[in-house]
């Protein structure tokens, strides 16, 4: 039962981050995207709070976040004042190795920035393999698989990091149908 918990916590983080974020930037909605950026971060906190290896994840992402410039709106400050408040409530995991750790940490980021990267240049060659592969961030999971060899333990949070995508990708198709201003909108499918 537990995994099913911790595995639908990371697909509702997902779901609710790429909710709030086209609630932003596709919809012009940002009244209404306090509650799912709100509730993404009490989420990634609460998930960052089980493990080291979930802490060194979500912390990859977050610091990806805050590089790329992404958070360019107030909205997505609740989101990271949430996260501090609920690792101050639940506390921050032991870390055994923080070598390992910073290396797992630094692994995880180049791939996110490649992804990232990628997912810019294949834009303008949407009939590509390429764009296939950077538009749904192989990189990224395919590097969180290959870390879950060389460190057993992160195996779960590399699933978790499959089901945080998965939540994603439900929550850009779901947003891509609603109207805005009478009309459908397009919603790009970039992430955080």
């Amino acid at each position: 039962m537990w995994w099913i918990v911790y595995f639908l916590m990371y697909w509702s983080a997902g779901l609710t981050l790429k909710m709030g974020d086209d609630l932003l930037d596709e919809l012009d909605r940002p009244s209404l995207a306090w509650f799912p950026l709100a509730l993404s971060g009490v989420l990634f906190g609460v998930i960052m709070s089980l493990s080291e290896w979930d802490l060194a994840l979500l912390t990859a992402i977050v610091i990806g976040v805050l590089l790329t410039g992404k958070v360019n709106k107030p909205q997505f400050v609740i989101g990271f004042l949430l996260i501090g408040v609920v690792l101050t409530i639940r506390g921050v995991p032991n870390v055994i190795n923080w070598v390992n750790w910073m290396a797992l940490v630094l692994v995880l980021l180049l791939a996110a920035a490649f992804d990232e990267r990628g997912h810019d240049w294949a834009d303008i060659r949407e009939n590509s393999r390429a764009h296939f592969f950077f538009r749904y961030r192989f990189t990224l999971k395919c590097v969180v698989l290959l870390c879950s060899l060389v460190w057993l333990s992160f195996f779960p949070t590399a699933v978790g990091m499959w089901s945080l995508d998965s939540g994603y990708e439900v929550a850009g198709g779901i947003m891509r149908g609603l109207p805005v201003s009478g009309r459908e909108v397009q919603v790009s499918n970039k992430h955080p």
